[in-house]
């Protein structure tokens, strides 16, 4: 059989070449039907109407090149996945393929299209149909999961995931403080059990150095929960989660109930409605980045995670590198840049009128490593002389000191109170290999001690006569109901300090109580 002639093909209807634009957007809707449950689709839809726009510009240009739209939606297709699937094909690449052998492989498939592009004559709408074909079962794949997730997340929506316990809004009293309020979270920093158990990092100078200073260290202190949306949301609602498991159900995957708590919280509503305040120093992940209802947002400007991993997957990174314009991985920097931002924002935030309630969440010592002890930067990983988890340790130490000596200098009656406190310790190795997949039901006693063992020191100055002390193995879901008892007579007795893990990463609500697993907690 002969192909049909330019004179049949033109009496038959051409397919609209729509693949280009299902090309973009199966990227991001894999990336996000892999990420359903900690990402919102607000997030979402921003980036993939902005790439699609982009796709149409440069196919309306290549149209006009190639004087026909068939022709042109065959190299953006390419551009498309070239672009947008790099980081995703590299990832499932076998390690002894090197990157400029699989770049050389892509730059392949876009001379190949363009070859196709240019040559191809009978077979246009043939080869058009293919290609819409493909690009829509790829789509529809994705949808296959989202479309139930998002009607799942329709009935989810009215939960009310924010009560305020009772006793948060009681009447204050005669011990009212008007003391500024700090709440720093350093991502991860573990317990100098955890540390010493899981990292072999024997320095605990931070720890004494906070109980020199006058913060009572909670040396067994551990996490409520096992990740940090789950474990910031408990310690800012003052209250465990089980009613929002409960409703959301074991199988949810959907954090936003738990999103919608770290953005409008007890904690800060109780301060706000005693005058403070309320400063916001935001990481880069998404749901601390900013709060909706403080004062004052203040974080380096950067995407939300959801966007920068669609950067970090692209071709645009590994192609920097290769030009010489960048020295460094993208994750790494903006791990730099942040990092420095929030750091830098704590030294600046005291200057503020007050009272003020701050809250920051930075990112250290969360790997990934790019600080060496003396701050310096390290671009990439090296096998020796690089960054590791002990020296970003030593640089989070040195300048959280630097941080905190002034405030500890003020004169006493406007010294503020403040908390330095992890949300969770580092991931033991065998949970960092398989993230999504480890079973805690095997994990051993020391791995449990380094994911749950937190750094956990509150400076309490000017307590009133008989107020509640912090003790050795309270828990961060008792720390703001400790501090608002103690100094502003509110009714928030002490909750039992328990822990739970999750049984995945997507199954945030199925959770298991832990806490007489965990040495030092047993009972």
């Amino acid at each position: 059989m002969t192909d049909p002639s330019p004179a049949v093909e033109r009496r038959i209807p051409r397919p609209l070449p729509v693949h280009p634009l299902l090309f973009i957007a199966y990227p991001v809707l894999f990336l996000y039907s892999q990420n359903m449950g900690e990402v919102a689709p607000s997030e979402v839809l921003g980036p993939l109407v902005g790439l699609i726009l982009i796709g149409l510009v440069v196919l309306a240009g290549l149209s006009l090149l190639f004087r026909d739209p068939r022709r042109a939606a065959i190299v953006v297709s390419a551009l498309a996945m070239t672009a947008l699937a790099y980081g995703f094909v590299a990832f499932g690449v076998p390690r002894s393929i090197p990157g400029w052998a699989q770049q050389l492989g892509w730059l392949a498939l876009l001379a190949a299209a363009v070859v196709v592009a240019i040559r191809i004559r009978g077979r246009l709408g043939t080869l058009t149909t293919v290609l819409n074909g493909i690009s829509a079962i790829l789509v529809a794949i994705t949808l296959l999961a989202i479309v139930p997730h998002l009607a799942g997340a329709v009935g989810a929506a009215e939960i009310d995931g924010t009560p305020a316990p009772t006793g948060a809004s009681a009447p204050t009293g005669a011990t009212e403080t008007q003391r500024d309020i700090y709440y720093i979270v350093l991502d991860r920093y573990g317990s100098s059990e955890a540390l010493r158990l899981g990292f072999r990092i024997t320095d605990d100078s931070f720890p004494r150095w906070l109980a020199d200073h006058g913060f009572a260290v909670g040396a067994q202190s551990h996490a409520n929960y096992v990740k940090t949306s789950l474990s910031l949301a408990s310690t800012l609602r003052m209250d465990f989660l089980d009613d929002v498991a409960t409703r959301m159900g074991r199988d949810s995957d959907d954090h936003q109930p738990i999103f919608d708590i770290l953005q409008d919280h007890p904690v800060g509503r109780f301060l706000q409605a005693r005058g403070y305040r309320y400063v916001h120093i935001g990481s880069y992940y998404s749901p601390t980045t900013t709060s909706r209802i403080a004062d004052e947002n203040l974080n380096a400007g950067t995407n939300s995670d959801f966007v920068t991993a669609l950067y970090d997957y692209s071709a645009i990174p590994a192609l920097a590198r290769r030009l010489g314009l960048s020295d460094a991985a993208a994750v790494r920097e903006r791990h730099r840049v942040n990092a420095l931002y929030d750091l830098a924002a704590l030294e600046r935030v005291p200057a503020e009128p007050g009272p003020k309630f701050v809250f920051a969440h930075i990112l250290m010592p969360h790997p990934p490593y790019v600080f060496r002890a003396d701050g310096t930067f390290v671009p990439d990983e090296t096998p020796t002389g690089g960054a590791t988890f002990a020296t970003q340790i030593a640089y989070t130490n040195r300048r959280m000191e630097a941080i905190l000596e002034p405030l500890l200098a003020l004169p006493e009656a406007r010294r503020p109170i403040i908390i330095v406190q992890a949300d969770e310790g580092p991931y033991p190795s065998r949970y960092a290999r398989d993230t999504i997949g480890f079973d805690w039901s095997t994990a051993t006693t020391d791995e449990l001690e380094v994911k749950y063992g937190i750094l956990d020191a509150m400076y309490l100055p000017g307590l009133p006569p008989g107020a509640t002390l912090p003790y050795p193995t309270i828990s961060s879901v008792n720390t703001f109901r400790l501090v608002f008892d103690d100094y502003f007579g509110a009714d928030l007795p002490l909750l039992p300090d328990r822990s739970y893990t999750s049984a995945g990463k997507f199954r945030p609500y199925d959770l298991t109580e832990i806490t007489d697993r965990l040495p030092t907690l047993s009972r």
